[in-house]
């Protein structure tokens, strides 16, 4: 399955969002995670966007997985518009929250021509209470001033790496703090809408 030629229900959504949206992206197949992530990136790629890959690992493991799903990753690297940046963890430990992520936005652009779309996260502890506690607190912070910050952006989480104590709580939390969520699963059971339907009235 290739993210330039699929039939998978999540891609479908994707192709269909305008403008700058937050996106919570779920899943426990990284397969179906690479699929959507790629797909997304192409999405973008295709408008002219300029686009980020947000990691605390080597990039080369990404670049791979990403090539594998279609995306022509040393052309657009090339032409500027695909990057990997490396999200050093001293990040995860500071208290000025929004100074950081518009920090890290700013290193992570340079040179780079908007629109912006942006996949990773700032924190990537999910396996203990303290890191997905400071994990929502970031991400409600993004979430809040979205606006400022003038790009489009998919945080991805394996929720079977999830703290699992508080697992159900956890992905609330996330649902809460973005516009969409995809759980890419297995077609049968992968869904994508919006996070406002969740809403109470």
């Amino acid at each position: 399955m290739s993210a330039e030629k699929t039939s998978y229900r999540p891609t479908k959504f994707l192709d269909g969002l305008e403008g700058n949206n937050h996106i919570v992206l779920l899943y426990d197949n990284p397969k179906y995670a690479d699929l959507i992530i790629a797909r997304y990136f192409l999405n973008g790629l295709e408008k002219g966007e300029s686009c980020v890959f947000f990691t605390p690992d080597s990039s080369e493991l990404v670049e791979a997985r990403l090539s594998a799903q279609g995306v022509d990753v040393d052309s657009y690297k090339k032409k500027n518009s695909l990057r990997f940046y490396r999200i050093e963890r001293s990040d995860e430990n500071k208290l000025d929250m929004l100074g950081t992520l518009k920090r890290i936005r700013e290193e992570a652009t340079i040179g780079m021509k908007p629109p912006f779309r942006f996949v990773g996260r700032t924190i990537t502890d999910t396996a203990t209470i303290e890191g997905m506690r400071l994990g929502l607190a970031v991400e409600k912070t993004g979430q809040d001033h979205f606006e400022e910050f003038d790009n489009s952006q998919m945080c991805y989480y394996d929720i079977s790496g999830i703290e699992k104590s508080k697992r159900d709580e956890w992905i609330r939390g996330l649902l809460k703090n973005h516009h969409h969520v995809i759980y890419a699963a297995e077609p049968d059971k992968a869904v994508a809408f919006e996070t406002m339907l969740l809403e109470d009235e």
